[in-house]
């Protein structure tokens, strides 16, 4: 993972305008309390957010009442998510702690509760953290991960379309076929920022080696087509997200997917 990404200012200003959009933030606003019900978190438990960013979704688990333990390889990220933490009313409820995702310092089954929100997709060296990951969750406890997702169908459309208008993506070094999906290198403000696309019978089949098994999959957002256009026609892509998030369709074709595992053994 490179680490300067992480550390600007502008990779959260586009962060935030890219995700963190009103309407999307009535998706996340269900779909964290989902995710939350899917664990089957108890009430009052600690929640470890792996890769908390800027502190948007620990918020909405101490909202939901839980205590949370929100952890970012990015000194900048923490900063901002205290900060959010703070004027969100939280900061009784969420404490961090700077931590790699590959490297961890907690010990084995440190936790009962573990998620991880459009992080590791990030991580070049993805067997490290997930390894990780499932190593601090305890027996009987769950991992969720949410995740993009190889076989969508905007990755489909994408194809076709560049294709037909012979034109390559731009600011990549290369798409790589890999073990747990396709990865590639992006441009971003001068830097690189790895994306993986990750391939669901991979990762699930990887998590079942580490004594887990597969308890729910569910649609994610549908698209992510939004975040490159403007205006109205945004605004409804991002309405067709919610609404096929409503409906539950498969999430075989959605960008992004929810993962949530128990861990048996």
């Amino acid at each position: 993972m490179t680490e300067n990404i992480f550390e600007l200012k502008e990779t959260i200003e586009s962060w935030d305008d890219d995700y963190y959009h009103p309407i999307a933030e009535g998706y996340y606003d269900r779909a964290i309390p989902t995710m939350l019900r899917l664990m089957e978190v108890q009430p009052g438990a600690t929640v470890l957010d792996g890769g908390c960013g800027p502190g948007v979704h620990s918020i909405r688990v101490a909202k939901e009442g839980y205590r949370v333990c929100a952890i970012d390889f990015s000194q900048a990220m923490l900063q901002e998510a205290k900060a959010r933490v703070e004027r969100a009313g939280m900061s009784h409820a969420v404490e961090f702690k700077q931590e790699d995702l590959t490297n961890l310092s907690f010990e084995d089954g440190s936790f009962q509760y573990v998620f991880s929100w459009g992080v590791i997709i990030h991580i070049r060296e993805i067997e490290k953290a997930l390894d990780n990951l499932a190593r601090i969750v305890a027996p009987g406890g769950k991992l969720a991960l949410y995740v993009t997702n190889k076989t969508a169908l905007d990755r489909k459309i994408e194809f076709v379309a560049r294709f037909l208008l012979r034109k390559p993506l731009s600011g990549l070094s290369g798409l790589e076929s890999l073990s747990m999906g396709d990865g590639i290198w992006y441009e971003m403000h001068g830097e690189k920022l790895w994306v993986w696309q990750i391939d669901s019978e991979a990762l699930t089949k990887y998590l079942e080696a580490r004594g887990f098994r597969l308890k729910h999959r569910l649609i994610g957002e549908f698209t992510e087509i939004q975040r490159r256009v403007s205006g109205k026609p945004r605004e409804l892509l991002l309405h067709l997200n919610n609404l096929c998030y409503s409906l539950k369709i498969t999430p075989a074709i959605a960008v992004t997917n929810l993962f949530v595992f128990e861990k048996i053994s």
